[in-house]
């Protein structure tokens, strides 16, 4: 009898690892929940419809528009005071006779019946010079 041991029950060692399982099971579900909040609050805060990248994106669109609409603003202006000018009575009004004559001219490529119109060719790249690599002939 000396050798053998006292009783010892297995039933609380059983009980811990079973509780071992547990925690860690929970502490896996745990884990699981947060990554799955992250995702959700990480796509709704970057990537969704008011998310970080939208709004960046809607940014870049606005300043673009902003953009154009000042040159149609400023082209507007510019039409309007050609409008204005064109309406104006061009036998009393100097200035109105020489934007008539002046657009007349350029838009329209229109002259006098003693005038005598030159056009010259817009300047390319002067290609009768001879390169240094070439040999002479």
């Amino acid at each position: 009898m000396a050798d053998e041991k006292p009783f010892q029950s297995t039933a609380g060692a059983d009980h811990k690892s079973l509780r071992r399982r547990r925690t860690g099971k929970r502490n896996r579900l745990r884990w699981a929940i947060v990554v799955v909040i992250v995702i959700v609050f990480g796509y709704l805060f970057i990537g969704g419809d008011y998310g970080w990248y939208n709004m960046w994106k809607l940014r870049e669109q606005k300043a673009e528009l902003e953009a154009e609409l000042r040159v149609l603003e400023s082209r507007k202006r510019d039409l309007t005071n050609e409008l204005e000018l064109l309406e104006g009575d061009s036998e009393s009004d100097e200035r109105t006779r020489f934007e008539l004559e002046r657009l007349a001219r350029e838009e329209h490529g229109m002259a006098r019946e003693d005038e005598l119109i030159y056009r010259f060719p817009a300047e390319e790249e002067d290609t009768t010079q001879v390169k240094a690599s070439e040999p002479d002939p």
